[in-house]
């Protein structure tokens, strides 16, 4: 038997260089592919009416390895850890 074909699929937004994505079971949006939802041909093709999504195989975004890349996320780190000696006086 043959796998089903399965899609992402992103919205045309971006935050900073990284794509945006339909979340799992369509509720919201995420920057990180490993929250987007997979969706199959049907529902991606219901999805992709609105000429501002577009459905990509999840196996071809999957091993695009060039473009993956680890983001940290500028709410979480806390600068009660950070050392910015960036523009002080001595």
């Amino acid at each position: 038997m043959k796998k089903e074909q399965m899609y992402y699929i992103q919205n045309e937004g971006y935050l900073g260089n990284a794509m945006i994505w339909w979340c799992a079971e369509s509720k919201g949006y995420t920057e990180d592919i490993r929250k987007a939802g997979k969706y199959t041909k049907e529902e991606a093709m219901s999805i992709c009416k609105r000429p501002e999504d577009t459905a990509w195989y999840c196996e071809y975004i999957d091993n695009l390895l060039k473009a993956q890349k680890l983001i940290i996320d500028a709410q979480y780190p806390d600068r009660k850890h950070s050392r910015a000696w960036r523009g002080r006086r001595k």
